[in-house]
């Protein structure tokens, strides 16, 4: 088994913790699915949270029918809320970014 370097690991700034993270940390991979599903158009991004009447398989189901109401509600926050900091990233000089 290898061990990890924790001082050489990859970083990326992230907008939901407000500072760097590694690439390799659950953090960075949740805010990935988040920017995951708020990239979607709204249509394909409630299917893939709620499901869609009528499908077979796991895409059918959605989020929701594996992780449970409080998740798919924890995810639509966080979808918010990073649509907000980008917006608000945006807006700000080039010196804040």
């Amino acid at each position: 088994m290898t061990t990890r370097d924790l001082a050489n690991e990859p970083m990326a700034f992230s907008l939901l913790a407000n500072r760097d993270v590694s690439t390799w940390s659950w953090e960075w991979q949740h805010e990935c699915e988040i920017a995951y599903l708020l990239d979607m158009s709204a249509e394909k991004r409630k299917a893939m949270l709620y499901g869609v009447t009528g499908g077979e398989g796991d895409e059918a189901r959605g989020i929701k029918h594996h992780r449970g109401d409080a998740a798919v509600a924890q995810l639509v926050a966080e979808i918010a809320r990073l649509q907000q900091l980008r917006s608000e990233n945006q807006k700000a000089p080039a010196s804040r970014r």
